[in-house]
């Protein structure tokens, strides 16, 4: 999955090149205004049930239909309620203009709900190679289809039409992945089932709305305030740090973690070492990444993306920041909901939430940089609350939390030193101005930093990581020579 997360962000962020040079920042501040308000109508239409379907006990069989009706019905609901007024939806959003935008996104509504039943199965029966091909293939289409689009000069549209497309192959390929169909297939309805089911997955849903609200309502904010070509530098900065952490934190932390802990949920001491133990290896991926960007970002934009972006290049650092703290908070959650305890992820957002707003409004005459700042530190807090919440759930957790990431956050510092030390000389050698070839080489210097001072200090997590590395690959190349 971490490998499907990576490869997917490395052929997003190679295709958001040539898309940032052949449209504007408006255009993808519309698409992101739209995609607020599905985006918020799909958390309603799952109702939690996808994470309570994994989190179950009770026969999958069983409660497979009963899911897929419920989920599948509310979200036509919802489809056909942003359908019968999407004018209003636009105005409430501070921008009329993205009002046939959000008529065809609304198809994600029913798309992704479609889908919904058979991800959560494949997740529960840890069938994760499969979902990993429908992460990479459908990023893939998605970003194929958008680069193409916006070469032809379909503008905006370019990436609705792709936003479609990513979900239409994810659809097809989850539900040719799942044996059996069992969530197509008429049962006894079992109203206890539901409603235990529903008890579970409303509280989920909970914690997920706020989890939502807190990652979008600034997006909001900054579209109608500051207007859609700001929301364009913002949420392209967020897209090139912090997508990359969300699709790390759901296909990895909240896919992968959340099953395997359901499994071992009993037994409190495993669980411990199990979660200390991905803790380590979420810094040990996420920090380099996120402090990577900060130290290169001024040079990093305008050889990426044009001249056009350099506004972005501050709030670009100040998201990088988030990048780091931002996986290292989410990381509880998965934990929590393992437990039995959905609620905690509810009170975490709460607090994020509490934070939040207060710092958004006393920071917003500062711009897009001022709304980081305040999102960012709100994360932050966030992920301080959570140790406290993990002490109550695991007593004797909390006090490994911070040891266990600051060997990455040694060697990533350690790293940031080299390349700045290293921007001097390469700049020489470049004739006063970066390019590719000087980018280039601070990237492969920050690298070899990191992977040397992280080998002296986290030595057997990172053999171990690699030991899993090989597995994976040779039982990839076993399965296909068995299959010839």
């Amino acid at each position: 999955m971490a490998v499907a997360t990576m490869g997917s962000r490395v052929i997003g962020v190679v295709a958001s090149v040539f898309i940032a040079r052949l449209l504007d920042p408006r255009d993808f501040g519309a698409v992101a205004m739209a995609m607020i308000l599905v985006s918020t109508t799909k958390l309603f239409s799952g109702l939690g049930l996808g994470n309570a379907l994994i989190h179950s006990h009770l026969d999958k069989r069983k409660i497979a239909f009963q899911t897929f009706v419920v989920t599948v019905s509310t979200s036509l609901l919802l489809f056909l309620i942003v359908n019968a007024a999407p004018s209003f939806f636009a105005a409430l959003l501070g921008d009329p203009e993205v009002t046939p935008v959000i008529r065809w996104l609304s198809a994600l509504i029913i798309l992704d709900a479609l889908s919904l039943v058979p991800t959560a199965l494949l997740k529960k029966e840890m069938m994760f190679r499969q979902v990993s091909k429908s992460v990479l293939i459908s990023e893939a289409l998605y970003n194929g289809v958008a680069l193409g689009l916006a070469f032809l000069g379909f503008g905006l549209w370019s990436l609705v039409y792709a936003q479609l497309a990513n979900s239409v192959t994810k659809l097809l390929i989850v539900w040719i992945a799942y044996p059996g169909w069992d969530w197509l297939i008429p049962k006894h309805w079992d109203w206890g089932a539901m409603k235990s089911l529903l008890r579970y997955g409303i509280q989920s849903t909970g914690s997920g709305l706020l989890s939502f609200f807190n990652s979008n309502w600034d997006d909001w904010l900054v579209g109608r305030v500051l207007g859609s070509t700001s929301l364009g530098f913002y949420t392209k900065a967020y897209s090139l740090t912090n997508k990359t952490i969300v699709g790390f934190n759901r296909s990895v932390i909240d896919s992968v973690l959340f099953p395997s802990y359901s499994k071992i949920q009993d037994e409190k001491e495993r669980l411990s070492r199990f979660y200390i133990k991905s803790l380590s290896m979420v810094a040990l991926i996420m920090a380099p990444l996120s402090m990577g960007v900060f130290i290169i970002a001024a040079e990093l934009i305008p050889i990426l993306l044009g001249e056009k972006w350099v506004p972005m290049v501050l709030t670009l650092q100040i998201f990088a920041f988030m990048a780091l703290v931002r996986p290292l908070a989410g990381s509880t959650a998965p934990l929590f909901q393992a437990v039995g305890r959905p609620d905690f992820n509810l009170r975490a957002g709460l607090v994020l939430l509490v934070v939040m707003a207060p710092l958004i409004f006393l920071l917003l005459d500062r711009g897009i940089a001022g709304v980081a700042v305040a999102v960012t530190v709100s994360y932050a807090v966030g992920f301080i609350y959570n140790i406290y919440q993990v002490h109550k759930v695991l007593p004797g957790t909390a006090s490994k939390m911070v040891p266990a990431i600051l060997p990455a956050l040694f060697a990533s510092c350690t790293m940031m030193l080299g390349v700045q030390l290293s921007k001097a000389p390469l700049l020489r050698l470049a004739g006063g101005q970066h390019n590719w070839v000087s980018l280039g080489a601070m990237i492969a210097i920050g690298a070899v930093i990191y992977i040397l001072t992280a080998f002296l200090l986290q030595r057997a997590l990172i053999l171990e990581t690699i030991r899993l590395l090989m597995s994976v690959f040779k039982g990839r190349r076993r399965m296909t020579f068995n299959k010839h």
